[in-house]
């Protein structure tokens, strides 16, 4: 048996194909007239990359500009480093406090990025501005905990696309604007002291579907371009500082698809929800030390 690895990139896709197959039973290839003749694994090659021309290449409708995890949070030095790759990091500027880190905040005891109200000028700002483009996804697993003032999750200069959670008769709901103009909220209530999905899917123009715990949540209407880039975490010039705890934030240039966003929900319950498996190693030397004192318990009798 022979086995071959292929590998494509192409159409913003990433696709490896493992192909084996017997020699014994590819009896209609050719030889070509030569001795060796055409070996089999190029006919394998041959297949597998018609097989990658052949998929589809609008499987992504965004693509990932950060990904801000907690657990790559410094609170000494108040930078958030970026793990999508793109390496745009959000750090402390000039004249703002930076964020605590929060342990044991989520449901599995994971850590969250905490932002205090009490402090006026705890936010971050992301390194290089997120140009608009073709519109946004914004998804956090957050934590909000209070429903007194507007509470910025993401926002920018003037003409900025701005997400924010804001209270309604004591409710936190999901809103969406371009700085100060408000373009629509949220059905459901965000609730606080609980973590959540929460997250918003929007063109360039604010047509938005709103989000949480990955099902859609209403949608909204705009009008109004997104002219400026989002370069601010925690905070907007449309005032109001985010109060509570961010365990991950991902913003992506686009529009995610409804299962895509339900794909990021399971992700992130996986990772701050559900529980922490112990280490395999961990598991392996408690075994291999229980066997060791049945061993010297036999070998004492």
């Amino acid at each position: 048996m022979f086995t071959h690895w292929i590998s494509s990139r192409g159409c913003g896709l990433e696709n490896s194909l493992r192909i084996s197959q017997r020699r014994q039973k590819l009896p209609h290839m050719p030889k070509f007239g030569t001795k060796r003749g055409l070996r089999p694994k190029y006919w394998v090659m041959t297949l597998g990359l018609l097989a990658v021309v052949a998929l589809p290449s609008a499987t992504l409708s965004a693509s990932l500009l950060v990904d801000y995890k907690a657990v790559n949070y410094n609170p000494n030095t108040g930078v958030w480093v970026d793990s999508s790759g793109n390496v745009n990091n959000a750090t402390t500027p000039n004249g703002a406090t930076s964020p605590t880190l929060l342990a044991n905040a989520t449901p599995n005891g994971s850590s969250a990025v905490n932002f205090t109200s009490g402090q006026q000028s705890e936010y971050l700002g992301i390194t290089t501005g997120l140009a608009a483009g073709n519109g946004y996804t914004v998804l956090a697993f957050a934590e909000p905990t209070e429903a007194t003032y507007f509470e910025n999750v993401v926002g920018g200069p003037t003409g900025a696309m701005t997400y924010r959670i804001q209270p309604t008769n004591g409710v936190n709901y999901q809103v969406l604007g371009n700085n100060l103009t408000n373009f629509g909220s949220s059905k459901t209530g965000v609730p606080t002291s609980a973590f959540s999905m929460i997250g918003v899917a929007t063109d360039n123009v604010g047509n938005a579907t709103f989000y949480f715990n990955g099902s859609a949540d209403g949608t909204t209407t705009g009008s109004d371009a997104f002219t400026a880039s989002i370069n601010l975490i925690g905070t907007a010039p449309a005032a109001g500082l985010f109060t509570g705890n961010i365990a991950e934030l991902q913003i992506y240039s686009g529009v995610l698809s409804t299962s895509q966003i339900q794909a990021a929900n399971q992700t992130f319950i996986n990772l701050y929800v559900n529980p922490v498996p112990e280490p395999t190693g961990l598991v392996l030397l408690a075994g291999a030390g229980a066997a060791l004192l049945r061993l010297r318990g036999k070998s004492a009798v």
